[in-house]
């Protein structure tokens, strides 16, 4: 049982360290079916969705079990709940093995679910949100059975939990599960799409990455396109300044690995286009004579060796931006480019694009996001993806920052800075590319809101990002081939 004082307080969005440690051993013990016979679990919700799952799930559960699991959102949101796979022993009256859910603190007695995800006795294709910040979970499984898995191969169930805001749920396709994060199968979901990480063209809002070449078909004839920006492995939607960390597979799908004149990263909009940085394609004085130099863009891997054995993925065409002015080696401003790839490719988990934006506050000061890459750190360039947690800065601070040090370099309103003087700058050589994200609270997704450009060296110090906002029209136009 968790001890009391486990839950985080209504003001915060993680658990405390202790409470980590609490909460990962309770799921080692439930993930392995070595929790037994009746424990109660308390898990915190975040805005990211999160797996649940039911003992030794994929394996069939064993015998024997009754597991309680409360799941508490933060203040001024509510917990949903969705199963993406369910497959429990059916029996007259769930009798054998159930699970049942309760979203309105035990107002009213909730149904027993068993049998397959769909079926009369099962959880149907939405979602259970709660009526207030709590959602309780109960899985039993009947008396122990040493002959369990061969005689009742019954996997359990997967579901997907999430802090949602209170009145504003996530917007959903026809199927909830377009939210976010695998499934156990490629069933279709409701509106004919291979679920979960596709979505009907027609219900992308502004901000999904939506081009004429993006997507595919499903069975119904429905154009498909992926769902963006909602990573399977879940970011806090407030950054802790906690400096450069090692990033967990699939905590950044859309981060790309670039190598044209060295390496690079860039991000993936779509299923077929790479947003990166155009000095990345063409450094500033460097003379272009000739052929293009070779193209490599690889995707979906958090280290570089996977990265390299999953192999280059074929470039089609490269679109620089047209303002971007190479013979400039102080005016960075139009510094991104489009990578159309020769193939689209397969979204997943460990594969997924991010969304654009749709609205200027996104890029204000005080704003905090993320920036991935596999830039240098203390000299080396890095063999693992890593993040940091920044904060866009005043730009009138980062103008004196640079007044300060005598530096030419042009800083527009196409751009903006981000980190702090007194710190480490975030960014360094080889990330160039890769993108600054920020959590949409209105779109719940991730999107993308600045390309790391430039800065001074890898010391202390601001970092400089193409504002991609500025530069929306023209990527959605090449994207739509009007460029």
């Amino acid at each position: 049982m968790s001890r009391p004082g486990c839950l985080v307080s209504a003001g915060r969005n993680r658990p405390s360290a202790s409470c980590v440690g609490q909460m990962h051993g309770l799921l080692f013990l439930l993930l392995s079916g070595l929790l037994r016979p009746t424990q109660g679990v308390v898990l915190v919700a975040q805005w990211s969705p999160q797996q649940l799952t039911s003992p030794g799930y994929p394996e069939p559960y064993p015998n024997g079990q009754a597991v309680t699991t409360h799941i508490r959102a933060p203040e001024g949101s509510n917990v949903r709940l969705v199963f993406v796979d369910f497959d429990l022993e059916a029996s007259p009256g769930c009798a054998k093995a159930w699970v049942t859910v309760s979203v309105d603190g035990n107002a009213t007695a909730p149904a027993r679910l068993c049998g397959p995800r769909g079926s009369a006795l099962g959880p149907g294709p939405g979602p259970f949100v709660s009526t207030g910040r709590t959602l309780r979970l109960q899985f039993q499984a009947g008396p122990p059975s040493t002959h369990r898995a061969a005689a009742f191969p019954h996997k359990g169930f997967l579901a997907l939990y999430q802090a949602v805001p209170t009145g504003h749920p996530l917007p959903t396709s026809g199927d909830p599960n377009t939210t976010a994060t695998p499934r156990a199968n490629t069933s279709l979901s409701q509106n004919g799409c291979p679920g979960p990480h596709y979505q009907a063209a027609a219900a992308a809002n502004s901000s999904e990455t939506v081009s004429r070449t993006d997507g595919q078909r499903g069975l119904d004839g429905t154009q498909c396109v992926p769902v963006c920006g909602r990573p399977v492995t879940p970011l806090s939607p407030v950054p802790p300044a906690l400096g450069s960390r090692e990033a967990e597979p699939g905590s950044f799908p859309w981060q790309a690995l670039t190598s044209v004149h060295g390496r690079g990263g860039g991000a993936l909009l779509g299923d077929r286009w790479v947003l990166t940085a155009a000095h990345a394609l063409r450094p500033k004085n460097r003379v272009s004579g000739g052929r293009r130099p070779r193209v490599d863009v690889f995707l979906g891997h958090a280290d570089v060796d996977g990265m390299l054995a999953s192999g280059a993925h074929a470039v089609r065409r490269v679109h620089v931006h047209p303002a971007y002015r190479q013979d400039d080696p102080h005016d960075f401003r139009g510094d991104l480019a489009l990578l159309e790839l020769r193939h689209p490719v397969s979204v997943g988990p460990r594969l997924l694009p991010v969304c654009l934006p749709d609205r200027e506050a996104l890029s204000l000061a005080g704003v905090g996001g993320y920036v991935s890459g596999f830039g240098a750190q203390r000299g080396w360039l890095s063999a693992k993806l890593k993040f940091s947690g920044v904060q866009v800065a005043p730009p009138e601070r980062c103008a004196a920052w640079l007044r300060e040090r005598g530096r030419a370099e042009v800083f527009s309103h196409e751009m903006f800075c981000a980190g702090d003087e007194a710190q480490d700058s975030a960014v360094c050589q080889g990330d160039s590319g890769s993108v600054f994200v920020v959590w949409d609270d209105l779109a719940q997704h991730w999107v993308a809101t600045g390309i790391v450009s430039w800065g001074i060296g890898c010391g202390k110090g601001y970092g400089f990002y193409t504002k991609i906002l500025s530069y929306v029209d023209w990527i959605r136009g090449v994207m739509e081939g009007k460029d």
